[in-house]
């Protein structure tokens, strides 16, 4: 007769054999502690069969199975059947980053630093554009208040000096990093149209007409 052994503690099943004859009673089999004659049932994937109340069940068996702490992510392992993995705060799901915790049974990056994150970005992409702004303009200042800069120059420093404040003022005004809204870079300066040549006004134009005749009339009275 088949038998199967099952733990004293658990109820795990432990091995499978054939019964010894009872020496005392030869058409009788031994059953020793621990034991049952009952069918084993048909396992399914990552159970194990105990032997509880009379009767086989199935339980959990991750043993074998690479499993993560749902606290840091760090592998680990069961080494007990029995034992679902949410009943030592682990998961059979690997944590896919750093940034993500154990949130409501799945890993998920929390609110908190996806906006962080965002609000970090913002701040470096602002930190970046003052930076260039500022070399812009580096040891201009002086040089402006002295009237030592061209028109172009001035038109840069200026230019850059009101990009700066426009920066800030994005920084103030936006509700979130998601509604920043930049400045542009200053437009290319465009240098003045020339000035036109000063027309004569009429009074020199009648002057100078004046002259001539005069100048004609001398010189037919001297023929």
């Amino acid at each position: 007769m088949l038998i199967h052994q099952y733990d004293a503690t658990t109820g795990a099943y432990v091995s499978s054999g054939l019964a010894d004859i009872d020496p005392r009673n030869e058409s009788r089999w031994l059953l020793p502690a621990f034991a049952t004659a009952d069918l084993l049932p048909d396992r399914l994937p990552r159970t194990w069969p105990f032997y509880r109340d009379g009767a086989w069940v199935l339980l959990p068996d991750y043993r074998g199975r690479m499993l993560y702490r749902t606290s840091d992510g760090e592998p680990t392992e069961i080494v007990t059947p029995g034992i679902e993995p949410a009943e030592l705060d682990l998961t059979d799901s690997a944590r896919p980053s750093s940034r993500h915790t154990w949130i409501d049974g799945e890993w998920a990056v929390a609110p908190e630093l996806v906006a962080q994150e965002k609000r970090d970005a913002m701040m470096a992409e602002f930190d970046r554009r003052m930076a260039k702004a500022r070399s812009e303009n580096a040891g201009k200042a002086d040089a402006i208040a002295a009237g030592l800069l061209d028109d172009e120059q001035v038109y840069y420093f200026k230019a850059w000096a009101a990009y700066q404040m426009a920066l800030v003022r994005a920084i103030e005004n936006a509700a979130s990093p998601d509604d920043i809204q930049w400045p542009d870079t200053p437009a290319p300066w465009t240098p003045p149209p020339p000035e036109p040549e000063a027309a004569l006004d009429a009074d020199s134009v009648m002057s100078a007409d004046t002259q001539e005749e005069e100048t004609a009339k001398s010189a037919a009275k001297q023929k």
